[in-house]
C-alpha cells in the first residue's frame, strides 16, 4: 500500500512538472505582441472560443450560476481528458498537461501585457489557483492508468477491482477539488476583480 501511494505521489510530480516546464518556457521564452496577435486575428476573422464567448456574457449578465457552471464544466472536461488519456498509453494525458501549461502562462502574459500588474494577476488568479492541483491529480490518475496498463501488457500486473476503485476515488477527489473551485472563482474571486 505505502508504495502504491509513492509511485501516485510521483506521478502528481511528473504531471506537475509536464504542466509547468511548457507553462515556464511561455512565460519567460516566447515573447509575443499582443496587439499585433489581436490585429491579427481579427483580421482573420477568428474569435474567442465559445466557451470564452459564454463566459463573457455570463459575466456581463451578472449571471454567477451560469459563470459557475461555465468554469466547473470547463475545468473537469480537462480533468477528464488526463484521466481517460491514460488508456492511449498517457499519450493524451502528457498532451493535454503541456497545452493546458501553455494555455495558463499565456492568459498570465495576455493579461500582463494588457497592462495588469502581477500584483493585480495574482491577485485574480490565487484564490480559485488549488484547481490546478485537481488538473495534477488528475494528468497523475491518467499516468497510473497508463502505466498500469503497459505492466498488464507485459504481464506483471493484472487490472484488478482495487485499481479502479483507487482510480474512482482518486477522481471523486479531483471533483471536489474542481467544483470548490469553480464556486471559489465564480463566486468570490470575480468579486474582487
Amino acid at each position: 500500500m505505502r508504495n502504491k501511494n509513492k509511485r501516485f505521489y510521483l506521478l502528481i510530480v511528473i504531471a506537475f512538472i509536464l504542466w509547468l516546464v511548457p507553462f515556464l518556457i511561455r512565460l519567460f521564452f516566447i515573447n509575443t505582441d499582443t496587439s499585433i496577435e489581436t490585429n491579427r486575428l481579427q483580421e482573420k476573422g477568428i474569435r474567442n472560443s465559445q466557451t470564452v464567448d459564454n463566459l463573457v456574457n455570463s459575466l456581463n449578465d451578472n449571471n454567477k450560476r451560469k459563470t459557475f457552471i461555465i468554469i466547473f464544466e470547463n475545468n473537469i472536461t480537462g480533468c477528464i481528458i488526463n484521466v481517460l488519456g491514460g488508456t492511449l498509453l498517457g499519450l493524451g494525458t502528457i498532451v493535454n498537461l503541456i497545452i493546458n501549461g501553455f494555455a495558463s502562462s499565456d492568459v498570465i502574459v495576455y493579461s500582463y501585457n494588457s497592462g495588469l500588474s502581477v500584483r493585480e494577476i495574482t491577485h485574480a488568479t490565487l484564490p480559485h489557483s488549488f484547481e490546478l492541483i485537481g488538473f495534477w491529480i488528475s494528468g497523475a490518475i491518467g499516468l497510473s492508468i497508463a502505466w498500469k496498463i503497459i505492466l498488464f501488457m507485459k504481464n506483471k500486473e493484472i487490472l484488478d477491482i482495487q485499481f479502479y476503485k483507487d482510480v474512482l476515488i482518486q477522481f471523486i477527489i479531483v471533483f471536489i477539488i474542481i467544483l470548490s473551485a469553480a464556486y471559489v472563482e465564480a463566486y468570490i474571486t470575480i468579486l474582487n476583480i
